[in-house]
């Protein structure tokens, strides 16, 4: 797919001034646009055969002060080359399509998800939730609803996790826990620092790391004792993509039901009384 005059030619511009390796990172980037404004900046670095700092300096060198914004670069150039290039439909038409490609897309986001799923790993993970002393969930945003979603969850049988959303919040929680503890980061990037951030200092202090994530290779998986791999992605515009969120707490759902699986009698009773303690607070 061709991309903007303006956007190739930025980039042909610093050809004569690029490393050998770097030219080998703009060449990818120009035949694979699309798929890049998908990769962290690992996983291009893998894919063209070149270190990260190597594409850390490409990014530079051409202007940009670092790979999140060269990406939110291509990924403007690849919305705008979509929009110039789209048929013109009916109102009703748009709206049907929308439905359609929206649904298609949540229904594949669980499928590819549910291919992802590493049994070794999901058996770990529940091994952890269910014998750690105190259990920490980190995310933000859209990745921090999810982690509360998942506090609620898991209160219903008995399951306590406390979760943190704020930059200093997460660092103060991650300096308190122990070798008995777990600490939990939800990132689809995997790139996100502040999550980052905790979950180093947790893994510092002996904790168990999980880590949710689209990402395999990326910075939080490198902190990470279980990786529980996510299908949905998002571009730097999307921010919030409902494929991501959904794939998320389908491994929160599988998490719940195993764990609540192995409790048995312990979750049912404590199913029960949860239900009955919010009875009266309907009509």
């Amino acid at each position: 797919m061709d991309m903007s005059v303006e956007f190739n030619t930025k980039i042909f511009s610093y050809m004569n001034t690029l490393t050998k390796a770097e030219k080998k990172v703009a060449d990818y980037v120009l035949d694979n646009m699309e798929n890049t404004i998908y990769l962290t900046v690992t996983e291009l670095a893998a894919k063209v055969g070149v270190g990260e700092t190597t594409v850390l300096r490409f990014c530079r060198r051409i202007g940009y002060k670092g790979y999140q914004a060269f990406k939110m670069a291509i990924t403007k150039e690849v919305a705008k080359q979509s929009f110039d290039t789209s048929e013109e439909t009916d109102e009703m038409n748009a709206v049907q399509s929308l439905v359609q490609k929206s649904t298609t897309a949540s229904i594949q986001a669980l499928k590819d998800t549910s291919q992802l799923i590493d049994m070794e790993m999901l058996e770990k993970a529940v091994a952890l939730l269910t014998s750690q002393k105190r259990i920490v969930m980190y995310g933000a945003s859209m990745s921090g609803n999810t982690a509360e979603d998942a506090r609620n969850r898991f209160l219903r049988i008995g399951v306590i996790i406390e979760v943190y959303t704020d930059a200093h919040m997460q660092a103060m929680s991650a300096a308190t826990l122990t070798k008995d503890d777990l600490a939990i980061g939800i990132s689809i990037s995997g790139s996100t620092k502040d999550t980052i951030d905790a979950l180093r200092i947790a893994k510092s202090n002996g904790a168990k790391v999980i880590s949710l994530t689209h990402s395999k290779l990326s910075p939080i998986t490198h902190l990470s004792d279980v990786i529980l791999l996510t299908a949905g992605r998002e571009t730097p515009l999307q921010g919030g993509s409902m494929g991501a969120k959904i794939s998320q707490l389908l491994v929160i759902d599988l998490l719940y039901n195993l764990v609540a699986n192995q409790r048995k009698n312990e979750a049912s009773r404590l199913k029960e009384l949860t239900s009955k303690a919010v009875l009266d607070k309907a009509y």
